[in-house]
């Protein structure tokens, strides 16, 4: 079982769709594993060896990446973890806007999850990363100009982060986290700072594995219009603003 497997505890509805394909899919890796690929073939032809559904991930963030080409602001992700898609995103600006001030902000404490009354499927510590990793795999691709990451805990430190940086706007946020206390705080702070146009990505939305995430933006946004793609499990939802 690895990370991902572990942060959950299954439930019986949207998250059982998928339940039957999870064996069959990492006793494939295990099998891929035994082919002798070096770490650059895995680096390089990754493609020949990700999984569909992954796949799907990461060109749905990357539609919804290109449709805000042409909005001003930056792009923030709560929720790093291992920085999968905050370097995605930063290396979609290197390639589409390399001119341009675009920064990628990325919000997480580093702690991981914690249940709580909302959310008692999550377990201890899942999705917890080592904030010194991170940083070294940023430095290492050298994208520590583009890629900044805030320590903090995004239920309680938005209010001093945007007093100290009150002239940060978004054009993209991505809302990675799932948890009802995270999500209620970021749309709070980052929504009026997200521009016309921009897009507002929710990981988990209508999930039952996260029921937090669809409570807060049911709170504060009950009139948006919540789109999807029907290609794709996760991102479950996203929001352009009107």
């Amino acid at each position: 079982m690895n990370a991902e497997e572990a942060a959950y505890t299954p439930g019986n509805l949207e998250s059982s769709k998928f339940q039957s394909l999870k064996p069959k899919y990492y006793e494939g890796l295990r099998k891929i594993f035994q082919l002798g690929y070096s770490s650059e073939d895995l680096l390089h032809h990754f493609p020949a060896f990700t999984g569909s559904l992954t796949l799907a991930r990461y060109l749905a963030i990357y539609e919804l990446y290109r449709k805000t080409l042409g909005v001003s602001g930056h792009i923030a992700e709560i929720g790093v973890y291992k920085g999968a898609c905050s370097l995605l995103l930063a290396k979609l600006t290197q390639i589409f806007e390399p001119r341009s001030l675009v920064q990628v902000h990325g919000f997480d404490w580093f702690k991981g999850t914690v249940p709580t009354l909302e959310e008692p499927n999550v377990r201890e510590g899942s999705y917890a990363e080592s904030e010194e990793r991170l940083r070294n795999l940023i430095s290492a691709q050298e994208l520590d100009s583009i890629v900044k990451v805030h320590n903090l805990d995004v239920t309680t430190d938005l209010p001093d982060f945007f007093g100290r940086h009150t002239h940060l706007q978004f054009k993209l946020v991505f809302l990675d986290a799932g948890l009802y206390s995270v999500v209620k705080e970021a749309v709070l702070h980052f929504w009026p700072r997200l521009n016309r146009g921009g897009v507002l990505i929710l990981d988990q939305y209508n999930f039952d594995l996260a029921p937090g995430e669809t409570r807060a933006i049911q709170e504060f946004l009950p009139d948006a219009k919540i789109e999807t793609f029907p290609w794709t499990w996760l991102p479950s939802a996203y929001i352009v603003k009107p």
